[in-house]
């Protein structure tokens, strides 16, 4: 069992969501995604805010913050979205909004939650399919825990959970399906209609194994976006492998 949070939390410490806008995929490569994590330390810089976890996935982010209050917490995230959105634009020569909307967040009630929100940020990718081991994803907090260094603030952390790498493994145990959390794909679509309606476009038999690779990639991709997906589940509708699919999904994901 971890050991959890150690003071009361309410008002200090926010899980937040960043998404593209229309679910695009705003982080394409690992480039990106990295550069994103350079804003948030960039950010740091600026205001009193103090990182405690993070997950940079293809078209959303995850970031754990302790803050003073939500007046912070806003100017943080507006410091960080603006600075990759102008990386984004630039790199991609367009113009216009890279983020959807606001910026989603909810406070930590718990000792509970705290350790439930960083397992369930640090299991994302896992969740994804994208990689077999959490630890193996290299833009999440999570390998700055085991190895002790990196943008999280772990001076800030100690005060709210023991930061060993023994406890953040047992904390990564703990289950992140509780009603509380918020999940990005909370107004994605229906799973079985999304696929009838690619089958039909692709000109597919419902129950057929997809032969070709790259339609699998793209009927994955989309139901990713739209539904949610994860590759394991995507693998095993489709009929194809699991690896197979991944590579061919991330390597269709770069510009």
């Amino acid at each position: 069992m971890p050991r959890n949070a150690r003071k009361n939390l309410v008002g200090q410490c926010f899980h937040v969501m960043v998404q593209g806008i229309d679910k695009e995929h705003v982080f394409p490569d690992n480039d990106s995604k990295g550069y994103y994590i350079d804003c948030l330390q960039y950010a740091k810089e600026k205001y009193q805010a103090k990182v405690l976890g993070f997950c940079v996935m293809g078209n959303h982010a995850h970031i754990l913050l302790a803050v003073s209050d939500t007046e912070e917490l806003s100017s943080y995230i507006k410091v960080v979205n603006s600075k990759y959105a102008n990386y984004y634009n630039r790199r991609l020569r367009r113009v216009g909004y890279v983020f959807r909307g606001r910026f989603r967040s909810q406070v930590v009630l718990s000792a509970r939650h705290m350790v439930c929100c960083l397992a369930y940020i640090h299991n994302n990718p896992l969740k994804a399919g994208i990689v077999d081991k959490a630890e193996d994803y290299g833009y999440s907090s999570l390998t700055n825990y085991l190895s002790g260094k990196g943008t999280v603030d772990f001076e800030e952390a100690k005060k709210y959970y023991d930061v060993s790498a023994e406890n953040i493994r047992a904390i990564m145990q703990e289950r992140t399906d509780t009603e509380w959390i918020e999940h990005e794909d909370e107004q994605l679509e229906g799973f079985e209609n999304v696929m009838q309606e690619l089958f039909k476009r692709f000109g597919l038999k419902e129950g057929g194994v997809i032969e070709d690779l790259d339609i699998a990639a793209k009927i994955t991709r989309e139901m990713q976006q739209r539904c949610g997906a994860s590759i394991k589940e995507m693998a095993r509708v489709l009929g194809v492998g699991r690896e197979s699919l991944r590579k061919k999904v991330v390597a269709n994901t770069v510009p």
